[in-house]
């Protein structure tokens, strides 16, 4: 089954795609397609479970958000592990948090991070200063 679209596409682009379609002798509207045919990922292999890969993070974030002030005062310096918005592991060692996280909880995302005064870091980039030459 097909469906006509009406896509706008910059006039050089249209000008090498009506070149293929006279080197491969089709029309130009069956060349377009097979070409996003070829680029696009089959829907088993789309990228719908990296969304929710990360709704999932964002929820295990979020919730390492709310419990930074219990974890602050109970854990801070240590490393935490957080899954379904509950604290399931800490150490002061992240290796052997992690080894154990991933022993026990195989194949699911798992928030770890050290508890720090402020529950996410904030990263400052300073932009490059451009001095022009006489």
């Amino acid at each position: 089954m097909s469906e006509y679209v009406t896509v706008s596409i910059p006039e050089a682009l249209l000008h090498r795609a009506k070149k293929l379609a006279r080197v491969r002798h089709r029309p130009v509207d069956i060349v377009i397609a097979e070409l996003l045919d070829e680029a696009l990922p089959p829907v088993e292999e789309s990228s719908s479970s990296e969304f929710e890969d990360d709704a999932v993070m964002m929820k295990e974030m979020e919730a390492y958000i709310a419990l930074h002030p219990t974890l602050k005062a109970e854990h801070k310096g240590q490393h935490v592990a957080i899954l379904n918005g509950q604290l399931v592991d800490y150490d002061a060692d992240p290796a052997a948090l992690y080894q154990r996280v991933a022993a026990h909880y195989p194949d699911r995302f798992v928030w770890m991070t050290m508890v720090e005064e402020e529950p996410l870091t904030t990263l400052v980039f300073r932009s490059p200063k451009i001095i022009s030459q006489p």
